[in-house]
């Protein structure tokens, strides 16, 4: 199963990478590459503000709590893949535990994300 970024955010990010969209990953050079991660990375998405506080919501909807292992954050679908925060199906009250929840789930799945990188050194 190929699993695809959708095409308009795609298609941005290559154009804004500066790479034909038309090539495979595989067919890139390792400089087009290295572009296309920084890309990724390092480009900034644009909000217009926010509606305050009695609007606040924790969103829901996200990847299924049933899908990761609560002990590294990393897909049961797809290894080497990590999930933190409101990417994940998860819900609670606003006040606070959005926060510890993004901070705790980002902490676990950096840190088991960085790990295989610590043993190949």
């Amino acid at each position: 199963m190929k699993v695809r970024m959708p095409v308009r955010p795609g298609a941005v990010l290559l154009e804004i990478a500066n790479v034909d969209p038309a090539r495979s990953l595989a067919e890139l050079r390792r400089e087009e590459r290295i572009r296309l991660i920084n890309t990724l990375v390092r480009c900034q998405l644009p909000w217009t503000g926010d509606e305050g506080y009695k609007k606040a919501e924790v969103t829901g909807g996200g990847v299924s709590l049933a899908e990761i292992d609560s002990r590294t954050m990393e897909s049961r679908r797809h290894k080497g893949l990590y999930f933190c925060g409101e990417v994940l199906d998860a819900f609670g009250p606003i006040g606070g535990y959005n926060f510890l929840w993004a901070w705790a789930t980002g902490r676990a799945a950096g840190t088991a994300a960085a790990a295989p990188a610590e043993l190949a050194q």
